[in-house]
């Protein structure tokens, strides 16, 4: 017969059992929680070492992408510095030749008085004013009338203004009212036709260098 110090034990033995079931439970769960707390922070750890990665790249990307661009601009501007200088080298050249013109007397006459010619025809008037260089004044003062004859016509008169005007060569042709003027002058000329003018340097300068995107992109 069992006896009730018997049953003590037995229940003692199975609370004792059960309470090592539990922690045994218990500690297993911890573990699989500490495993997963573990897993996740690893996860995290490495999503964030990706995210770092992923950030430095772009930002590394940017930077190339800035240093490029910068690169760019710089050979771009120091192409353009030296196309402008090339472009102020001829027109440099072509002042120098209009001035070696100018010392040929026989020649440049002939010039000046074609230029002379076109501005009366331009104008479409009869009646009007010169006004030349200090150099053509001179040169011109004492056969102006027989020239102005001779290439214009005897209907045209021109009146030789005492005021010189700033320029290397060529004349103004202003109508006696004041309200009609022309530029025949080189400056003015130059200045007309500038656009066209470098257009033409590029064109014969640069005709043989690659597009701006081939130079920079290969």
């Amino acid at each position: 017969m069992t006896t009730e110090s018997d049953q003590v034990k037995a229940l003692q033995r199975a609370i004792l059992e059960r309470a090592s079931d539990l922690s045994a439970e218990h500690v297993s769960q911890a573990r699989m929680s500490r495993d997963k707390i573990l897993d996740d922070a690893r996860k995290k750890i490495k999503m964030m070492e990706q995210n770092e990665l992923l950030a430095a790249k772009i930002n590394a990307d940017r930077e190339y992408q800035r240093l490029v661009q910068a690169s760019e601009l710089s050979n771009q501007a120091e192409l353009d510095r030296n196309r402008w200088g090339l472009v102020e080298s001829v027109m440099h050249s072509i002042r120098r030749k209009l001035a070696d013109l100018c010392a040929d007397e026989k020649n440049y006459q002939r010039l000046f008085t074609a230029l002379l010619k076109q501005g009366v025809d331009h104008i479409g008037q009869t009646d009007l004013v010169a006004t030349l260089n200090n150099e053509d004044l001179s040169r011109f003062h004492d056969n102006w009338k027989s020239m102005v004859r001779d290439s214009c016509g005897a209907s045209v008169t021109i009146k030789l203004s005492p005021k010189s005007c700033n320029c290397s060569g060529g004349l103004k042709l202003l109508s006696r009212q004041g309200d009609v003027m022309i530029d025949n002058t080189f400056e003015g000329i130059m200045d007309r036709h500038e656009g066209e003018i470098h257009r033409l340097i590029f064109e014969r300068l640069f005709a043989s260098l690659p597009p701006r995107s081939t130079l920079f992109d290969g």
